[in-house]
């Protein structure tokens, strides 16, 4: 959770501290990753594999084992689109400016799919993704019904690119409204409620513009 896989652009150190360990080498060395989980947990009892600082091999000159280098391939795995994204988008975009990655190395990146068709991100990929039509707010357009979605930032494209099939954007910008509540950058058992009272919050005040409209 706080190593190398972003959603919605919640918090890009994430990735960045990725970046530097995958690409860089720059992370607390360690001989193994057996040695490096029992030197987290014996610092810290309350560690959870869910939360482990980021950390790199190094052999026994010290120096980074398995650091992505030109000419290397590297397939990203991850089936879902929501954290695949942007890590994809730090190793394929060469305008790319969400934290200074060095020199950009040369290397074949794909994913498992293509995770997001509207920015056709990332460009190689194993898995051509399913074409998915007729979701709901297709039909509600169609319907000329209006609707409005509401999440905050963590959870933010499940109520809008998954259920549009996988699409950046508005089907019709005129009859839907999405409305993002920002996350807090924190661990979620540390506050396992989220923002739910700020959704609800949101919520009630555009329900009550909608039925003072109508």
């Amino acid at each position: 959770m706080t190593v190398t896989m972003d959603r919605y652009e919640a918090d890009w150190n994430i990735v960045k501290r990725g970046w530097e360990a995958h690409v860089l080498g720059n992370a607390r060395a360690f001989r193994s990753a057996e040695e490096a989980i029992k030197t987290f947990y014996a610092e810290d009892a309350k560690s959870t594999d869910q939360y482990l600082p980021v950390f790199v091999v190094v052999n026994r000159e010290g120096l980074p084992v398995g650091r992505i280098q030109n000419g290397d391939g590297v397939v990203n795995f991850n089936f879902r689109g929501d954290r695949a994204i942007e890590v994809s988008r730090a190793f394929t975009e060469k305008n790319f400016g969400a934290f200074a990655r060095g020199p950009l190395p040369d290397i074949l990146y794909a994913g498992m799919m293509k995770y997001d068709g509207d920015t056709h991100m990332p460009p190689n990929f194993l898995v051509s993704p399913s074409a998915i039509e007729g979701t709901v707010s297709e039909y509600l357009c169609h319907e000329g019904v209006t609707s409005f979605a509401i999440s905050e930032t963590q959870k933010y494209g499940h109520v809008t690119y998954f259920w549009n099939g996988n699409r950046s954007g508005y089907v019709n910008g005129t009859l839907e409204s999405y409305v993002e509540i920002p996350s807090d950058n924190i661990e979620f058992d540390k506050a396992p409620r989220m923002k739910a009272h700020e959704i609800t919050q949101k919520t009630l005040e555009l329900l009550a513009i909608l039925s003072q409209l109508s």
